[in-house]
């Protein structure tokens, strides 16, 4: 299209050569295709590499020794040729439309520095994420990020000119972070449909028992480093407060899903540390300390018993008249 701003895609990959050729040809099936594809491999011991070599002239692989996801995607921002770039994790997958999608947006509002997609996931679980119905103003307040993310990374399409970069430092909470200086920092528009599939397995970070806590812990870290920066542009007292209290609503909601899941050690990590927050524990975290839990042995006889209830009910949804032997 005459006049269309150039893309390059940044792919951060660490052993991810199970994904990543499905990943990249939804990049390549694209209505409008970018102009490079940008992989930097993250001291993979597979052959991510060659995976990404052998699919298309597109495709530009950069090695490096094992430093991390936000020291990759840096490395990918500064290498990239662009006058946009569209970040993309190794193992999610784009519809076609997606770009395209995006740089109508960027061509109708040269004012814009950020356009981001709603999302699905997949895999072990199934869902959708719209914020579409969230107020512009709400959907990128700090405290709004902090507790119900409307980002995913893989959704981004940034101008390259943005100073902005992924925190080093850390290798928790970096992605809420980079979110949070985006919005305070950037004109951002929304794409609706969702566009972008996030996948859900096993084995990721995402997993362990106490990654909200230390998120959280990075998260205080980014604004103890604000407050005492030299920037002109600091968060307010205000938005700190918010972005604390959106995270520890987060870690109270999280709470309440571990324990309908049964995932005990997610929830005693999260339950411990709530404890310990004091005045600045939302009511919800409050609520996750006041409420007894049983010993593990009697919720797993309760869902069995409630499974059993399942099982045994009538498709027409009454309950079964008694059996002479069974009253």
């Amino acid at each position: 299209m005459a006049g269309q701003p150039t893309v390059s895609v940044v792919i951060p990959v660490w052993n991810a050569a199970r994904h990543l050729r499905e990943t990249l040809r939804s990049v390549l099936c694209q209505t409008c295709l970018p102009d490079e594809i940008v992989v930097v491999d993250d001291g993979s011991t597979d052959d991510s590499a060659a995976v990404a070599e052998s699919l298309s002239p597109l495709v530009r692989v950069l090695r490096q020794e094992n430093r991390g996801e936000s020291a990759a995607r840096n490395r990918g921002i500064e290498a990239a040729r662009g006058d946009w770039i569209a970040f993309l994790d190794g193992d999610d997958l784009w519809h076609p439309e997606k770009l395209a999608r995006q740089l109508a947006v960027v061509m109708a509002d040269p004012a814009v520095d950020c356009v981001h997609t709603n999302w699905y996931y997949f895999g072990e679980q199934n869902g959708q994420v719209d914020v579409s119905a969230v107020s512009a103003e709400e959907r990128y307040r700090p405290g709004f990020v902090a507790a119900e993310n409307p980002f995913r990374i893989s959704s981004l399409l940034v101008r390259r000119q943005l100073s902005l970069r992924f925190p080093e430092w850390t290798q928790d909470g970096e992605d809420l972070i980079y979110f949070l200086e985006l919005a305070r920092m950037a004109r951002i528009a929304l794409v609706p449909e969702a566009l972008v599939g996030y996948r859900v397995h096993g084995g990721g970070q995402s997993r362990a028992a106490d990654m909200l806590v230390r998120r959280y812990r990075a998260l205080q870290t980014y604004l103890d480093q604000d407050d005492r920066g030299d920037r002109d542009e600091k968060w307010s007292e205000g938005d700190r407060q918010g972005i604390r209290a959106g995270f520890l609503l987060l870690m109270a909601c999280c709470a309440v899903e571990a324990r309908y899941t049964r995932d005990w050690p997610r929830y005693w990590s999260l339950r411990r540390f709530l404890a310990e927050c004091g005045e600045e524990l939302p009511e919800q975290g409050h609520a996750i300390l006041r409420e007894r839990i049983w010993p593990p042995l009697l919720y797993r006889i309760k869902d069995l018993w409630d499974g059993l209830r399942a099982w045994a009910k009538p498709r027409d949804g009454r309950e079964s008249e008694p059996t002479e032997t069974g009253r």
